[in-house]
């Protein structure tokens, strides 16, 4: 559904009432009174808590259930109201805008409570433009750059509508709560004493006491901010890294002593930029002053909100030999990092800067890159990595000494020491292309001498730009494995096209990637991935196995193997389904009976062995109990004879007791004895 006609009107203290209750009665309107209503409650930390607890006031007299992102993708209902905050920005855009877009699945209204917006982001923008939620904006900033993308609206953040005259109470001294998060300004030297309360504090209460215990709150933090006002505290605020600690401020707390600081104790003065239109600095370079004579390569940095690693990642192709010219693109950061990747830059002539205002992905960016090289050779080098003094003339050195190569990749270490990789290796299925990396996790000196690879992994290698044009790095590879994609299709039309080199090095700085879990957050990362994937299985017929399995382990049976039939369904869906879909199945378990089909069998058999073992471990008792039977039926019988024969003693002897033998017998016997006497005395 296209963009939708926006509200205009600005709440504000007005003759009727003040923003506050302005504010309320056009959430409660906009709300109704819908024949059931859910309150979607978010992630979040203190300052979240303050806008729930808020919310619950603003709800007070309506019937609701509250429920949390976890459970959403299996709620069904009329009205879902998405809770409010600044989730819909940069380092947190992996979940809510997906949120968003699972709630217009399961309910037939939403509405999203008042937040902030950045747009610059393309997964919010994009998950703006799709939906028809009623989108609440809590400060003019965010309003007026969503109004032409959705059904915008303006009001107070619902932490307005929280009652705080309980806590209010004279306080002393200064609190420094400056964020430490990635939501914070890299740049900021912080406090000595600084405190980042929202993420520290336990609970909403003592939070609330720390804050109402200080006569002078410093914060770049919105609801530090927001609750200190109400709180009747002075407040100096500073810029977080993007817009809305200003925004807010200007919209919302204009009768409170709330001022912009020049700069907490101890940091450098910084400009807000929060309200600058990333657009303003598209195309924003800084062109070599000394063009680099007879440069044979193009190094080509990619950078995103990482201003100070892309500088040193920069700074490390200096000491080199060969001619070498430095392209920096910055791909779409934050105004904030953008400029001080622009001020790193303007110090450093020999570098061209170039800026794009959407994000190309690293297959866009790289691409783009190539394109802009003039070079006989590019060499990609990811934005946190860095090359040791002379591997740029190492790895040319490879190309040159090799002239059928497309590619050489540097030995890649962690700054522990261990290797990251050195190469890859690729096996190829029928069903598969599994893609390794060699020597991850070993010492750098037991690695085997350079030679021929499978893979070049992207982390820093050297690639020859006439292949490039042959074979261009495909843009559908949008989010990751462009560089698995690319190897696979010039290694099966070239074989042996890549080498590594154990001697052109270069440090790794990586930072953890993978998201394992079952969690919205987890699985909402997850699924970006399997897309990329699905995306070569659309090109080449075969599953992608990098980390396919590692992000559903429900395809992995409990004698560890792989059920690639499941897998190869999975990713079909991914090609013919919306990923937010995909998502949303797998979160409420509508994927249960496809991914677990494996485990199931697996168990099903396991199971069935069992009862196999069981029903011989039975014959074999009974075959026992038949034997001890026999035996004792056999014991039986021979008892039976021998009281057979007794009887038969006995009938003779009761014969004999009542014929009066036994009497004759007594009567006689002193005969016998005096005769057989006699007889013996004759024979002496």
């Amino acid at each position: 559904m296209g963009p939708m006609s926006a509200r205009t009107e600005h709440v504000g203290t007005t003759a009727e009432g003040s923003a506050v209750e302005r504010s309320r009665r056009a959430l409660l309107d906009e709300i109704g009174d819908p024949p059931d209503l859910t309150f979607v409650r978010g992630f979040g930390n203190r300052g979240d808590e303050l806008i729930w607890a808020g919310t619950h006031e603003l709800l007070s007299d309506r019937i609701y259930r509250e429920i949390d992102c976890e459970t959403l993708s299996s709620a069904t209902g009329h009205t879902a109201l998405l809770s409010g905050g600044g989730a819909f920005c940069r380092p947190y855009h992996t979940w809510m805008p997906r949120a968003l877009a699972v709630a217009g699945m399961r309910f037939q209204r939403v509405i999203v409570l008042p937040s902030s917006f950045d747009p610059s982001e393309d997964a919010v923008r994009e998950a703006l433009a799709r939906t028809r939620a009623t989108v609440f904006a809590r400060e003019l900033e965010s309003f007026r750059r969503i109004r032409s993308l959705c059904d915008a609206r303006l009001a107070h953040d619902c932490a307005f509508f929280f009652d705080f005259a309980p806590y209010r109470r004279e306080g002393e001294g200064v609190l420094n709560a400056f964020r430490t998060d990635e939501e914070g300004v890299a740049s900021r030297l912080l406090p000595p004493d600084n405190v980042d309360l929202s993420a520290v504090v336990p609970g909403l209460e003592e939070w609330l006491e720390t804050i109402a215990a200080h006569e002078l709150v410093r914060t770049d933090r919105a609801h530090v901010m927001i609750a200190a006002a109400m709180l009747g505290k002075r407040v100096e605020y500073s810029a977080s890294a993007y817009h809305k600690v200003s925004a807010i401020a200007r919209f919302a707390l204009r009768e409170h002593p709330v001022v912009q600081a020049v700069s907490p104790p101890g940091a450098p003065a910084t400009h807000d930029r929060s309200s600058d239109d990333a657009s303003a600095l598209e195309g924003r370079h800084r062109g070599p002053s000394r063009p680099v004579a007879r440069a044979r390569v193009t190094a080509v940095v990619l950078t995103r909100d990482r201003p100070r690693r892309a500088l040193a990642a920069i700074d490390s192709l200096l000491p080199n030999q060969v001619g070498l010219q430095p392209l920096l693109l910055d791909n779409n950061s934050a105004p904030a990092a953008a400029a001080e990747l622009a001020a790193g830059c303007a110090g450093r002539d020999h570098v061209v800067l170039r800026r794009s205002d959407r994000n190309l992905g690293c297959a866009g960016g790289r691409r783009l890159g190539m394109e802009q090289a003039g070079s006989e050779l590019v060499l990609f080098l990811d934005d946190d990595a860095e090359l040791e003094p002379g591997a740029v003339d190492l790895l040319v050195a490879e190309l040159d000494a090799h002239p059928h190569l497309a590619a050489v990749t540097a030995t890649v270490v962690l700054p522990d020491g261990a290797t990251h990789h050195s190469g890859g290796w690729m096996r190829v299925s029928q069903a598969a292309a599994e893609f390794g990396l060699i020597g991850a996790g070993q010492s750098v000196e037991r690695l085997p001498p350079s030679g021929p690879v499978d893979w070049v992994p992207g982390t820093a290698v050297l690639v020859r730009r006439d292949v490039l044009r042959e074979f261009p790095i495909d843009e559908r590879m949008r989010v990751y494995y462009e560089d698995n994609e690319w190897c696979y299709r010039v290694e099966h039309a070239r074989p042996g096209s890549f080498r590594r080199s154990v001697e052109a090095r270069a440090i790794h700085h990586l930072g953890s990637k993978h998201i394992r879990g079952t969690d919205f957050a987890s699985r909402s990362a997850a699924i970006d991935r399997l897309d990329s994937a699905a995306s070569f299985y659309e090109l080449h017929g075969k599953l992608l196995s990098v980390d396919l399995f590692e992000l559903v382990p429900e395809l992995t049976d409990g004698g560890g193997a792989h059920d690639l039939a499941a897998a190869r369904l999975l990713t079909e869906l991914l090609v013919r389904k919306d990923p937010d879909w995909v998502f949303m199945e797998w979160m409420n378990g509508g994927l249960d009976v496809l991914l677990s089909a494996s485990r199931r069998v697996s168990e099903a058999r396991a199971e069935a062995s069992e009862l196999r073992l069981q029903a011989e471990e039975l014959k074999l008792q009974a075959a026992v109990a038949h034997a001890s039977l026999a035996g004792h039926q056999q014991q039986l019988a021979l008892q039976r004879e021998e009281i057979s024969k007794l009887q038969v003693s006995h009938d003779t002897l009761v014969r004999i007791e009542q014929g009066g033998w036994w009497r004759m017998r007594t009567r006689l016997l002193p005969v016998l004895r005096l005769y057989s006497t006699l007889r013996r005395r004759d024979e002496h």
